[in-house]
């Protein structure tokens, strides 16, 4: 028999081998599973965990096939085997008792936080690892050393590269579906990232708003309390009579500093008469973090939890058990960036999930949604109380309309960069002008002394302004892109200026104990508070969509997947940084305590 051929048939049946070590220890994961459908639920759980964990246990010996064809050297290529597969499994088995612990994986920054009993048991680990492996390594290559072996190594080999080609598949299906029951199962495995839905939508295998109306009448039927304990306890609420109407205005990627009447005229003049918010963050640098840190109240590092189960905040929980119509209206479909049919609104029936505008460009989806605002308030029952939710998205794309003047001079010969700040200025000019005719609709219906109007946005927008190299949105965790204007016109409230810091986290609390009366602490339901309890926060959880950031007033702590860095006020690096293991403790505390 060749070197090669042997040396591949070990590799094999030794990465099989680990493949059942990994699903021993692994089994702690399932131990904290509750699926919400139980046959449905476990089936997929099978599935996935046998295919995840073997290709975890396959992916040592790929990394070696190289080295097993050039050097076909046994007694170089089973040490460097073993010793991987080692790290592997003692890796493993550590995040097993992480997550047990604190229901999250190890990570470049939770590594960084072991204490250094963590890192004693870790050698322990990985020394008993390696004896394991060792023995392993060496009795598999003794049952290679006959040529007449069986082939029953592979054909298990191929069955396990089914199953990870089958949970894949069933993922990417139950994700266009809406399914949770399958869907909840991603986040108790590490490193799992299993195929999203996008390619059977645009094949056009899936109709997405047959299959969301099927979603939300099988989700009416699940039970809330799988794998998430949220809310903390029931809401306790007296809704104070008679009920305020709800405005929700939100700009995309307006940031704070657009707020001026030469760029938003309507919005400072509301400002006025309103209460204005001169240091308001969002909950992150991109349409998702931040719109889902807006409806929820708690870091968007959430988001992958409460998308698999569809479960809503329970501010829109309130708006329908109070009998509240809702007129929703978004300019870009909902399922995108922001992901609102997942999230904020996964349980509203009949859902538009898309505007469709006889006008041209992003410009012309914010008139059409104006407009239906205008019909939709024809017809509402005004018997009844409204939370209406109007989401603009011009500004994001840089489209105003054709030939609409803008508001800043481009000198000739300017950069990109100018260009492309000059167009968005303008598209937000032009999107406060649609803000004036929504206010000025109000008005005329006498609707403003009984609405709470809110505007702010999901993100900011950034021009490379500081010469760091950062552009758009969704590329730092900086003052451009993560501050945001806030204003609320609260009825019964005098105008005021709040300079101390409030974010995104605090306007879901303000709706559940200002407008519905409810009893529980915010802490119960969201990580920030009320927006008039006059509390600031000392930091503050931001989420991209890879990464996050713990942002305090004097730096800013930026968390990638493969390691993280520390940036001062002006948001340049800071060398040698000390890692604020404190925050870090806190912060992992937060994202993780809403989890069962």
């Amino acid at each position: 028999m060749g070197a090669r051929n042997r040396l591949l048939r070990w590799a094999n049946g030794f990465a099989l081998a680990n493949a059942a070590l990994l699903a021993a220890v692994g089994l702690r994961y399932l131990w904290y599973y509750t699926p919400v459908a139980p046959w449905v639920g476990w089936t997929y759980a099978g599935l996935a965990f046998a295919g995840h964990l073997s290709a975890l246990a396959y992916i040592p010996l790929l990394l070696l096939v190289p080295l097993m064809l050039l050097i076909p050297w046994p007694r170089l290529v089973l040490p460097l085997a073993v010793f991987l597969a080692s790290v592997l499994l003692s890796f493993l088995l550590l995040d097993s008792i992480v997550f047990a612990e604190n229901r999250y994986h190890l990570g470049i920054l939770t590594f960084s936080m072991l204490a250094p009993a963590t890192w004693a048991f870790l050698a322990l680990y990985f020394l008993l690892a390696l004896a394991i492996e060792a023995m392993a390594a060496s009795w598999i290559w003794r049952r290679t050393a006959s040529p007449r072996g069986r082939r029953l190594g592979w054909y298990v080999a191929l069955g396990l590269g089914g199953c990870l080609l089958a949970s894949n598949l069933i993922h990417a299906w139950a994700e266009a579906n809406y399914y949770a029951p399958v869907t909840a199962f991603t986040r108790y495995l590490p490193l799992y990232r299993p195929r999203t839905d996008s390619g059977l939508v645009r094949l056009g295998l899936v109709n997405r708003t047959h299959a969301r109306e099927q979603g939300v009448a099988s989700a009416l039927g699940w039970s809330n309390d799988r794998g998430l304990n949220y809310p903390l306890a029931p809401l306790t609420c007296q809704p104070r009579p008679p009920l305020l109407n709800v405005l929700l205005v939100v700009i995309d990627a307006m940031r704070a500093d657009a707020l001026t009447p030469a760029i938003a005229p309507r919005m400072a003049e509301l400002a006025e008469d309103a209460i204005r918010f001169d240091a308001h963050y969002s909950g992150g640098n991109s349409s998702r973090a931040g719109m889902f840190s807006l409806f929820y109240g708690v870091p968007a590092t959430y988001w992958d939890a409460f998308s698999s189960l569809t479960q809503p905040p329970v501010i829109m929980d309130l708006f329908q058990k109070n009998g509240y119509q809702l007129g929703l209206f978004a300019s870009a479909p909902v399922y995108r960036a922001a992901a609102l049919d997942r999230t904020a609104f996964a349980r509203v029936p009949n859902l538009r999930l898309q505007t469709k505008s006889p006008y041209p460009g992003s410009s012309g989806w914010d008139r059409t949604v104006t407009e239906e605002w205008f019909g939709w308030l024809d017809h509402r029952d005004p018997a009844r109380p409204f939370f209406g939710f109007l989401y603009y998205d011009a500004a994001v794309s840089f489209e105003p309309p054709d030939n609409y003047p803008s508001v800043v001079p481009v000198p000739p010969g300017a950069s990109t960069q100018v260009r492309r700040n000059a167009r968005y200025l303008t598209a937000v000019h032009y999107v406060d002008s649609l803000l004036g005719r929504v206010l000025d609709d109000l008005r005329r219906r006498k609707l403003l002394e009984n609405t709470v109007i809110i505007v702010t946005s999901d993100h900011g927008m950034e021009f490379n302004e500081n010469g760091l190299g950062f552009t758009g949105h969704g590329t730092a965790f900086d003052e451009l892109q993560m501050r945001t204007p806030l204003v609320i016109r609260w009825p019964g409230r005098p105008p005021a200026r709040i300079t101390h810091r409030t974010s995104h986290n605090d306007l879901a609390p303000t709706l559940v104990t200002e407008l519905f009366g409810c009893a529980n602490p915010p802490s119960d339901y969201a990580s920030g508070h009320s927006l008039f309890s006059g509390v600031a926060w000392d930091w503050l959880i931001g989420a991209g969509y890879e990464d996050f950031a713990l942002i305090e007033a004097d730096r800013v702590t930026v968390v990638f997947p493969s390691g993280y860095e520390i940036r001062d006020k002006s948001y340049r690096l800071v060398p040698h940084p000390a890692l604020p293991r404190d925050l870090v403790r806190s912060a992992m505390h937060e994202m993780s305590r809403f989890y069962r």
